[in-house]
């Protein structure tokens, strides 16, 4: 039987980097590929002497600040590939003008103003802005990786712009510096790369690689995305990796909740102390592991997640050289309105007279993509799994492309889009020498994604960083890579793999991680949670309540550790709530430890008592360090419970991440002063207290009763 330090499934972007850095890291590493080649997306087919790129429009930050940049350089890609720098970044073309996306930053400001001179100082305050959010996410990312990373509480204070622009989405980013909806839609113009429209798309989703695209350069690799995977590949091998192609993982196998082996459809089956998944996480935890295997809020969030959409675009092989006949745009985008939302729905509807379209010249940044005198063109429209009722097939894909109907679909939308080219392009279609044409069902086909999503799940403002699905799994040594995780992109991709690799070398060898986004799960970090903000000191004061007539407040939370729901009111016993934060957690194990030092007290049947973490004021991207650090919490305490308790009820945390539990009982900061109430078994309030000795009033409420 083999068996592997680390066996990863897919070569795409993301499983290509972690499997380049676990090599250089000396660890035995093999990757399983369903595909023929290396790449996922970034991939490549040929027709004749035409090179055809398959997804890559423009790589971000490929130079020195980039975050592309360290990969490359790691991985020795920039070794074998030379990189073009495209200028102007693109064009679009817009029905009262076309804009110039020059690579010089200043450069592409002044054409705003020109076209918008009104809103001057709205453009230079919101790029101005931009730039120094991006500085924020470097700097927290190049700290982290030297240890300097300042403690948790700091965060907000030290990066509030990078904060901030993780919690809203682009539209309401842009509304606090511009407020002409023309130019909204002129300065967005690459939401298409994201998926999503501003009024839903994560504002940090499209910011961090709109900086790194203009700051740090718009790059095409010569020979295309394809030579970025091979350079991989050679690196990986170098360094004693291996790659099997043609071995489509269908299962991973689960003993004693780890995961042990993986197998393919052939019957190959490799050991590993370690896998990583490049594949889509739903086929990946879903199917491969299996929802037996997984918590049930893990399941659910992942069926929950979105897919987001697809693409439909027209690869063209022509017999002209349009640089030659001055059409100069590396990539003109076409936009027939100036409403994002409109063209989102269009293309949700398969409405492709009226969605966005992006048009690529690849043969100039990529010269040998032609041969003499040709150009290789890309038409690219979002389109949606969905739409007519799944591309025709109803959801039957065997033999999709035999489907009359599937191609009657497929070749109606090739004829608008090469109608709106036409119109920039005159003559276009005397000129076709090789046509291929791409639905999302051929994502499907060729990359396995769910829906044939091209940007993982939809990176909308609550999926998004900290929101979204971790690396990390509940299978201790199964981790992930790619798109569905650290979000889409092919620079997004070579950092998830990067960050994974970080992961899996510290479980393997029990070093420190440090990673650019949140860790969660097992990650070790002792640092403190935010604290909320301060606000005037709690006096000292006991309420009592009759029990015939105050009830506790119907508030639902889930405790961490246990994953049980419990109601505040409908406990059942004598109980003492507990409120507070990190900050006044030793103080609640003040009052904890006397009311268990009194025997009466001491079993759960008796009194049952639960801490209540107010965690309204920590930050989306941080709630990963917060569950964290309460599941270790409650392993800790269930360890040291006396003999015959049940741990569920004996140790109880819940997290009150929207604070309304605390605010329920008419307390104050529990950031400073901890709060207490106790209720009778009918879930009536006996009292409240906040205060000094809270611990001597706790067992005074309680004689009441």
């Amino acid at each position: 039987m083999e068996k592997f330090d680390v066996v990863i499934i897919g070569a795409g972007l993301g499983g290509l980097s972690a499997a380049g850095y676990l090599a250089k890291a000396g660890k035995k590493v093999l990757v399983l590929e369903h595909h023929t080649v290396p790449g996922g997306y970034a991939h490549e087919f040929r027709r004749g002497k035409y090179r055809f790129e398959v997804a890559l429009h423009a790589l971000d930050g490929a130079a020195p600040g980039g975050w592309s940049y360290p990969i490359l350089k790691d991985l020795e890609v920039f070794d074998q590939v030379h990189f073009h720098r495209i200028d102007p970044f693109y064009s679009v073309q817009f029905p009262k003008q076309k804009v110039v996306a020059s690579a010089d930053l200043m450069i592409y400001e002044s054409e705003l103003v020109k076209h918008f001179p009104h809103e001057r100082d709205g453009i230079h305050k919101i790029i101005a802005d931009m730039v120094e959010t991006y500085w924020q996410v470097r700097r927290f990312d190049a700290e982290g990786q030297l240890g300097i990373r300042p403690p948790l509480e700091k965060m907000p204070i030290l990066y509030p712009k990078m904060l901030a622009a993780m919690t809203i989405s682009l539209e309401e980013y842009m509304s606090q510096f511009i407020q002409d909806s023309e130019l909204k839609s002129v300065f967005t113009t690459l939401w298409g790369y994201y998926g999503l429209p501003p009024e839903k798309l994560n504002a940090a989703i499209f910011i961090f690689p709109w900086v790194s695209f203009h700051l740090m350069g718009a790059y095409y690799p010569e020979g295309g995305s394809m030579a970025i995977s091979r350079a991989m590949e050679a690196t990986l091998k170098k360094f004693g990796g291996e790659i099997r192609y043609k071995e489509t993982v269908n299962k991973i196998e689960i003993k004693d909740g780890r995961a042990v082996a993986v197998i393919t459809e052939k019957g190959l089956r490799v050991e590993a102390d370690v896998i990583i998944s490049n594949a889509n996480s739903p086929d990946t935890m879903l199917k491969f592991v299996g929802r037996e295997h997984l918590p049930a809020d893990y399941v659910r969030g992942i069926e929950e997640a979105k897919p987001s959409i697809s693409n439909f675009v027209l690869y063209l092989g022509l017999d002209r050289d349009l640089q030659a006949e001055g059409y100069t745009d590396h990539e003109i985008f076409v936009r027939d309105s100036y409403d994002s939302n409109a063209g989102y729905q269009a293309a949700l509807d398969g409405d492709f007279a009226n969605a966005g379209l992006s048009i690529t010249n690849y043969s100039i940044a990529d010269h040998g993509s032609a041969p003499e005198g040709g150009t290789v063109l890309n038409i690219f429209a979002l389109a949606d799994w969905n739409s007519d009722n799944q591309w025709g097939t109803g959801g039957n894909l065997e033999n999709y492309s035999d489907n009359p109907q599937y191609n009657e679909l497929k070749k109606a939308a090739t004829e608008i889009l090469l109608d709106r080219t036409e119109k920039l392009i005159p003559g276009l279609r005397k000129s076709i020498k090789y046509i291929e044409v791409a639905t999302p069902i051929t994502n499907w086909r060729y990359s396995l994604n769910v829906g044939g999503a091209i940007y993982g799940s939809d990176q909308t403002v609550e999926n998004a960083h900290g929101g979204r699905l971790s690396a990390q799994t509940p299978i201790k040594n199964l981790f992930l890579a790619g798109a569905w995780t650290f979000g889409g992109g092919m620079s997004a991709a070579m950092l998830s793999g990067r960050d994974t690799s970080r992961m899996v070398i510290g479980h393997l060898d029990g070093t420190e991680v440090v990673l650019m986004a949140a860790p969660s799960m097992d990650v070790e970090d002792e640092t403190p949670l935010p604290t909320p903000p301060t606000i005037a000191p709690v006096k000292q004061t006991m309420v009592n309540a009759s029990a015939s007539s105050t009830s506790a407040p119907a508030v639902t939370l889930k405790t961490s550790g246990s994953g049980r729901e419990v109601t505040l009111n409908a406990i059942g016993k004598r109980s003492v709530l507990i409120f507070h934060t990190a900050d006044t957690s030793e103080d609640a194990e003040r009052i904890n430890q006397a009311i268990r030092a009194v025997e009466e007290y001491q079993p759960c049947e008796s009194v049952t008592i639960a801490n209540v973490v107010d965690l309204h004021s920590v930050p989306k991207l941080f709630r990963s360090f917060a569950e964290k650090s309460m599941r270790e919490s409650y392993d800790k305490a269930s360890k040291s419970i006396p003999q015959g308790q049940d741990p569920q009820d004996y140790v109880i945390i819940l997290p009150d991440w929207d604070g309304k539990a605390t605010q329920g009982f008419g307390l104050g900061d529990t950031s400073k002063v901890v709060g207490l109430a106790v209720l009778d078994a009918q879930g009536c309030v006996v009292g409240t207290y906040q205060g000094a000795e809270p611990e001597l009033h706790a067992l005074e409420l309680l004689k009441k009763m």
